[in-house]
């Protein structure tokens, strides 16, 4: 289901919250009880570390292949450098930068993990070829978790360094990681899991789901806190520090959530006369939510917060014909990308790759591109593939 997909589901949600384990509070709540939690973490280094964990094994992991919980943590890794570049004529006037592909220059390899088809590539490591096409990976105890949908139901998909499927369950759509690369969250059966991605807990930890429900996280909220959307007689957002849940009251719609924080991007209204929605920035559901915008939806926060991707307000079908990187503080536009005329061209997913510069597949004249967007208004130009429009070969590894 894509994201435009969801957005139809969640403007329908109920506003209001049921009891669940006694009485709702909110997030900052949660959030206070989460951090007196004991928290197992190892220091990882780069940004291959959140998602590959060891090397000199075929595909770039750790040799062990079972999923045991003593293995080491991975060595520190040195991801690709970004080289700077120099703002476009079109940032430097403020008006929007031409969302193609024509005439881009070649950029440095992505130094984010992502997926074309069945090939995982990792930076710094050989491309490693997996059974099947995923809609997203992420490292876990020396193999991978990765999420697969089989006649529109999700399935999370258990394989070991080799690749090799070990275990398939129906679960949620998603699986997060946390903002050091170490935590990892998913849902499989009726339980919401916790985890180390380098396998130092002797067992995940894990909570029950309501009778009934299902559920797919969101993201990191805080020191071992999850926020995980719940559907159910009674649709809600949870917020869980593994002992119990408790309800955020008030989201429509949360995509992305900023750790470091303690920031929800959430949807607090939709208009079914315009199919518009306003999305604000909230640490907890009471108040009214600062900064919002009217004009932009809240898709990634990059990984110190203060920026996040967003694509214009309404945008529906297999993707959008413009993306922004907006500032966190005010909710603005910093760059524009937008198509120029009424070719079928559009951007099906983004993800920050640091601080500056977001990935994006772009489908353009029957082609899927992978490109970086740059702050300063660069576009560059790093893979490509065949593929229908709608079903893009290129999927972004589970990160922070």
């Amino acid at each position: 289901m894509s994201t435009h997909d969801e957005d139809r589901l969640a403007h329908g949600l109920r506003e209001r919250a049921g009891d669940v384990q006694g009485a709702p509070v909110g997030l900052a709540d949660v959030q206070r009880s989460a951090r007196g939690i004991q928290r197992r973490r190892r220091a990882v280094g780069g940004v291959v570390a959140a998602v590959v964990l060891a090397v000199a094994v075929p595909v770039g992991l750790n040799a062990a292949t079972g999923p045991r919980a003593d293995r080491p943590a991975a060595p520190a890794t040195t991801s690709p450098s970004v080289p700077p570049v120099t703002p476009s004529p079109s940032r430097r006037t403020g008006e929007p930068v031409p969302l193609t592909v024509s005439g881009a220059p070649t950029g440095a390899p992505a130094a984010l993990a992502y997926l074309r088809g069945t090939t995982v590539l990792v930076p710094g490591a050989d491309p490693a070829e997996l059974p099947a096409a995923y809609d997203t990976v992420a490292a876990y105890r020396g193999g991978w978790l990765a999420v697969q949908r089989r006649q529109g139901t999700p399935y999370v998909v258990h394989l070991d360094a080799s690749g090799q499927v070990l275990g398939s369950r129906p679960g949620g759509d998603r699986i997060v990681v946390s903002q050091d690369g170490v935590e990892v969250s998913w849902v499989e059966g009726d339980r919401l899991y916790l985890d180390t991605t380098n396998g130092h807990s002797e067992q995940p930890r894990s909570i029950a789901l309501p009778a009934g429900a299902s559920a797919s996280p969101v993201g990191f909220v805080g020191p071992g806190a999850v926020l995980a959307r719940v559907d159910g007689p009674e649709d809600d957002y949870w917020v869980t520090s593994f002992e119990d849940f408790q309800v955020v009251r008030g989201l429509l719609s949360v995509r992305a959530t900023d750790e470091s924080h303690g920031v929800l991007g959430a949807q607090t209204s939709y208009s079914n006369q315009t199919g518009t929605s306003c999305w604000a920035l909230r640490t907890d559901a009471g108040g009214d939510p600062e900064p919002k915008t009217c004009d932009w939806t809240i898709e990634r926060f990059s990984a110190d917060g203060a920026h996040f991707a967003g694509y214009p307000s309404g945008t529906d079908g297999l993707g959008s014909a413009a993306v922004a990187l907006l500032d966190s503080a005010t909710a603005t536009p910093v760059v524009t990308f937008q198509r120029r005329g009424d070719g079928v061209t559009f951007v099906a997913d983004v993800a920050w790759e640091d601080g500056t510069h977001a990935l994006a597949s772009l489908y353009e004249d029957g082609r899927w591109y992978l490109v970086r967007l740059g702050l300063d208004g660069s576009l560059e130009r790093l893979d490509e593939a065949p593929g229908a429009p709608e079903e893009s070969p290129f999927h972004f590894a589970a990160r922070p």
